[in-house]
């Protein structure tokens, strides 16, 4: 008997495997403040991301405003809890520009193939779903980018700002 499916199971099960953090040096309890009014603000929206059925973007993505920049948050939504029990996957960011908008950037992720971000599209495609913030400046958008990735640790994002890594020393013995 092969223990084929065993090890098939058991893999998927690993590879769909995420831990999420908050950062441990307290960032998260230093947020900000001016940057914590903006964040709680009424103004965050929220769109499906993907249609399963079709394979192609949700309807909602094309609500998602065109003349402007802002934050977008892509989270799983299982649903278990209804409307508590979310997952933020990754932390991002769309200047208003002549070439950047936040529909155009929040759409580029439905092609895009960088390893975390195919991984999050691939296995939780159903349950994903973009909560976006509109802004104008972006100064205040770059800088809460940065603040939110930093005090969250979102697993989908590959740089982390401010990240401090020490250089390796030899044991003593």
């Amino acid at each position: 008997m092969s223990n084929k499916p065993t090890i098939d199971m058991c893999n998927e099960f690993a590879n769909k495997r995420k831990y999420f953090d908050l950062n441990p040096n307290g960032a998260w309890e230093n947020f900000d403040p001016n940057m914590q009014e903006i964040i709680n603000s009424s103004q965050w929206h929220e769109a499906k991301f993907i249609d399963e059925e079709r394979g192609a973007l949700h309807i909602d993505m094309s609500g998602v405003p065109n003349d402007v920049g802002g934050i977008y948050v892509f989270v799983l939504k299982p649903e278990i809890i209804p409307r508590a029990h979310v997952y933020i996957m990754y932390i991002g960011r769309a200047k208003h520009t002549t070439n950047q908008n936040l529909r155009k950037r929040c759409k580029e992720y439905f092609n895009d193939i960088r390893p975390k971000i195919l991984m999050m599209r691939e296995h939780w495609g159903k349950h994903l779903y973009i909560r976006y913030l509109p802004l104008d400046d972006n100064n205040i958008i770059d800088q809460m980018e940065k603040s939110l990735i930093n005090a969250i640790l979102p697993p989908c994002n590959d740089i982390i700002p401010d990240k401090t890594i020490m250089m390796a020393k030899k044991a003593a013995f």
